[in-house]
C-alpha cells in the first residue's frame, strides 16, 4: 500500500511538472500572438493615417479647383461687361497670360 501511495505521489508530482512546463510554452505562444496583434494594430493605424493624409490632399485640390473655376467665371463675366484684360489681371492679381487662357476656355 505504501508503494502505491509513493507511485501515486510521484505520478502526481510528475503530472504537475508537465503541466507547469506546458504553461510556460503557452505563455510564449500568447506573447507571440500579442506581438502579432500589436504589429497588426500599428500597421492598420499607419495605413489609416496615410489614407487620411491623401483624402485631405484631395480635398484641398478639389477646393483649389472650385476656387479656380469660380474665378474663371468671374473673369469671363467681367470681360463680357467690357473690362479690359489688364484691368481683370490687376483685380485678380494674376498674369495677363492666365487671364487670356481663362477667357479663351470660357468662350468655347
Amino acid at each position: 500500500m505504501t508503494n502505491m501511495i509513493e507511485y501515486t505521489f510521484i505520478g502526481l508530482v510528475s503530472f504537475a511538472i508537465i503541466l507547469l512546463l506546458i504553461s510556460f510554452f503557452q505563455r510564449d505562444r500568447m506573447k507571440e500572438v500579442e506581438e502579432q496583434v500589436e504589429q497588426l494594430t500599428l500597421s492598420t493605424m499607419q495605413q489609416l493615417y496615410e489614407v487620411k493624409k491623401r483624402v485631405k490632399a484631395l480635398e484641398e485640390e478639389l477646393l483649389i479647383g472650385i476656387e479656380s473655376f469660380s474665378n474663371e467665371e468671374q473673369i469671363a463675366d467681367l470681360y463680357k461687361q467690357g473690362w479690359t484684360k489688364e484691368q481683370i489681371a490687376r483685380k485678380f492679381n494674376m498674369p495677363i497670360d492666365e487671364v487670356n487662357i481663362m477667357i479663351a476656355r470660357n468662350e468655347r
